[in-house]
């Protein structure tokens, strides 16, 4: 739970975790479980790790640190004009700053 708290997803970041921060050495008990430890965990207990996240989500709303609601995204994808090929290079500016 503490590192989808904070972003961190991967059980490779996640076993990567137990060694380099503080907060996840104390959670795991200083032990540095296996990536492989952890996705396991992670598919053999699934339907229990969602219905904890939801009472988290819960109470976080009842003690007023969280406003659920929804989030709509939108996959439109717009062209930039500022591609690639109407880029100036290095050489290129420096020759139009001397003129």
């Amino acid at each position: 739970m503490y590192g989808y708290a904070t972003g961190v997803f991967s059980s490779r970041k996640l076993e990567r975790a137990s060694y380099d921060s503080v907060a996840f050495r104390f959670i795991a008990a200083n032990e540095h479980p296996d990536h492989d430890t952890i996705a396991s965990f992670r598919r053999r207990f699934l339907k229990e790790i969602e219905g904890l996240f939801v009472q988290v989500l819960l109470l976080a709303r009842e003690m007023g640190v969280l406003k659920l609601g929804t989030v709509g995204l939108d996959g439109t994808k717009i062209h930039a004009n500022a591609s690639r090929h109407s880029a100036l290079s290095t050489s290129m500016r420096a020759s139009w700053r001397r003129s």
